[in-house]
């Protein structure tokens, strides 16, 4: 158990590391999850894509408070790295 928590906090610091360097607003997060806003593109139109690309993220876009955010939940290292590659060509 300690094992995999330790892979969660750290795929979850790599994964709030790379969310830094898109054009998203991401919140520090202490959870199994990132809850992001895209910057560039409606966060409607971000899910659609990912969604379009076989990537689940849970779609926050309508909910009062967090308007426009989505939610990644984090995963194991090589499916990060998949919503990370979907994520970049949804925003450009």
């Amino acid at each position: 158990m300690d094992q995999r928590i330790s892979v969660l906090v750290s795929e979850r610091e790599r994964m709030s590391t790379a969310l830094e360097a898109l054009p998203v607003t991401a919140w520090p997060s202490a959870a199994n999850f990132i809850l992001f806003r895209p910057e560039t593109r409606s966060g409607r139109e971000v899910w659609q894509d990912l969604v379009n690309r076989s990537v689940l993220v849970r779609d926050f876009t309508t909910m009062e408070g967090v308007e426009g955010c989505l939610r990644v939940t984090i995963g194991t290292s090589d499916e990060n790295d998949r919503f990370l590659n979907a994520l970049r060509e949804a925003l450009s």
